[in-house]
């Protein structure tokens, strides 16, 4: 190991160190003094009514007040000091005034937020790496990351204000569906964060199933926080295993525990919700009283019929984990996936762009944080997808709050995603385009990942091989592949693990698909006609 890397390494142990430590004399009395319904939304409406002033407060002391924020940069290029970026809001409103900026050159693609991608803005050139985008003003509790969309994955910085503004929001994102002091189930990796919000509400924790084996060192965090939580009076149970291939287990817990006067949210993925609701039926189970809350994939019709003929009910999001509790399903939805955005704790705007050089145009969603809480700050940032957004009056007890903008067909345009994990462009490309064709022959023209959804609802990854590439074993292509995208980090490892468990990804001997314009590229990551929800 070089001295730049033990540094690294130093600087993240005292880092861990440090949180602990404040997790240790802050989480307790958190805890004690749970956040009602009502308070909950008296902090929506508050946030709502000062979007603007929160705003220019937050670019002030997080942006304007730190030489190394890549987006004071961007706007010193652009000419924009705090002054004019006042006047741009008081003249043309908040999103107006984002719009102004993004055609000034202030946004940041979703590469360059990884820090995977230089910026250059004419004949400007920047570069940033992740931790850059780092919010600099709330005090570390927690240290989580991102599931590895591409290179390593991202370190995420969380503090307890994070946690409270999530807690106000799902409370009443449960109170608009019907559901008021949940117990609540988890079938999800490894994070706290969740658990400890539902603590926060005053839930309770009831059982935490894990998709996957935890690590020496991951079992160790969980009881360090779960005696924490305790100190706080809150029960927080230790994960225990239940592989992603065996739902029945979640599925008879569920079933001996609900009722319709005793309600249990689950929380998990998108697809693992569906394979609870599948082993529920074929098991002759009902899942009255349960609503899951499908969390990180795409939330189409079919998952949704297959999840309602359980007798469960659903509550999809959108979300990142550098950026989250961004929006949640309307009771009144229109589609699957209409879902009420956060807009008391960000801003949503759009940028046409090629998705690469000469290819086709997507709208690419732009996200701008006004919360001084958030782990990461956005301002015209990229998450690499794309939707529909609309203002528009539902009806339901969300939209009467305030929270009158929608999203849906939200479809992403730089990532692959299976089970809950992310797999970026950029790290995809290098492995069809180069180690495949060196591994098994071939060229770059001959290797595609296509996401489509499966019969039972779960989004799966086919890879095509073209059958002029030759004779094959699937099984050792489809290994190497695995391989490939679980090379690096404990946290890679881990997703590989997960969709290997999952049987989530296939080979076939398929000549890649071409778009309608006749281009053949290496992820379609678009559903095909037949799948599309």
């Amino acid at each position: 190991m070089n001295r730049a890397s033990l540094l690294s390494a130093s600087r993240d142990v005292v880092e861990h160190g440090a949180a602990a430590a404040r997790l240790a004399s802050d989480l307790p009395p958190f805890l004690r003094t749970p956040l009602t319904l009502a308070a909950a939304r008296a902090q929506v409406r508050q946030r709502l009514q000062t979007r603007e002033e929160r705003f220019l407060l937050l670019a002030q002391h997080a942006i304007y007040a730190q030489q190394r924020s890549p987006y004071r940069q961007l706007l010193a290029h652009a000419g924009c000091e705090l002054g004019d970026l006042r006047r741009l809001v008081s003249q043309d409103g908040l999103e107006g005034a984002l719009n102004r900026l993004t055609a000034a050159g202030v946004y940041v693609t979703f590469d360059e937020f990884k820090g995977r991608r230089a910026a250059v803005r004419g004949s400007a050139r920047f570069t940033f790496t992740d931790r850059d985008f780092d919010n600099p003003l709330p005090r570390t509790h927690l240290i989580s990351y991102t599931s590895g969309s591409g290179g390593q994955p991202s370190r995420v910085i969380r503090g307890l204000g994070n946690l409270e503004e999530g807690s106000a929001i799902f409370t009443t994102v449960l109170d608009a569906h019907g559901i008021r002091a949940p117990r609540n189930a988890f079938w999800i990796g490894g994070s706290v964060v969740w658990p400890l919000l539902h603590l926060k509400l005053g839930h309770t924790v009831d059982i935490w199933f894990h998709p996957t084996r935890l690590p020496r060192l991951v079992r160790a965090a969980h009881q360090y926080v779960s005696f924490v939580a305790a100190r706080g009076g809150r029960r927080l149970p230790l994960p225990v295993y239940c592989g992603l291939q065996e739902p029945e287990p979640v599925a008879r817990w569920l079933a001996a525990h609900a009722r319709a006067d005793a309600p249990i949210v689950v929380n998990t993925r998108g697809s693992s919700a569906v394979r609870v609701a599948v082993a529920a039926r074929s098991l002759g189970l009902a899942l009255t009283g349960v609503t899951f809350h499908c969390r990180s994939e795409l939330f189409s019709r079919a998952r949704q019929r297959l999840i309602a003929e359980s007798g469960a009910g659903a509550i999809p999001d959108y979300a990142s984990v550098e950026l989250a509790y961004i929006a949640y399903g309307c009771p009144n939805a229109t589609a699957p996936d209409d879902l009420h955005l956060s807009s008391d704790r960000y801003a949503v705007t759009e940028r046409p762009r090629p998705l690469f050089e000469g290819g086709p145009t997507v709208d690419a969603l732009m996200m701008t944080t006004l919360s001084p809480y958030t782990p990461k700050l956005a301002f015209n940032t990229e998450l690499g997808d794309s939707a529909r957004v609309e203002m528009r009056d539902c009806g339901c007890a969300l939209g009467s709050l305030g929270l009158r903008t929608h999203l849906s067909e939200i479809r992403s345009f730089e990532k692959l995603s299976s089970e809950g994990t992310s797999f970026s462009r950029t790290n995809v490309l290098h492995i069809l385009e180069e180690v495949l064709p060196a591994r098994f022959g071939g060229t770059a023209l001959d290797y595609q990942l296509v996401e489509e959804e499966g019969e039972n609802g779960a989004t799966v990854l086919v890879l095509r091989v073209a059958p002029s590439v030759g004779p094959l074993d699937t099984a050792t292509v489809r290994n190497a592949l695995l391989e490939e995208l679980g090379r690096g980090s404990m946290v890679e490892q881990l997703q590989a693990d997960l969709i290997r468990r999952a049987a989530s990804v296939s080979v076939q001997r398929l000549v890649p698909l071409a778009t309608g314009a006749g281009k053949v590229l290496p992820l379609h990551l678009a559903r095909t006609a037949g799948t599309r929800p």
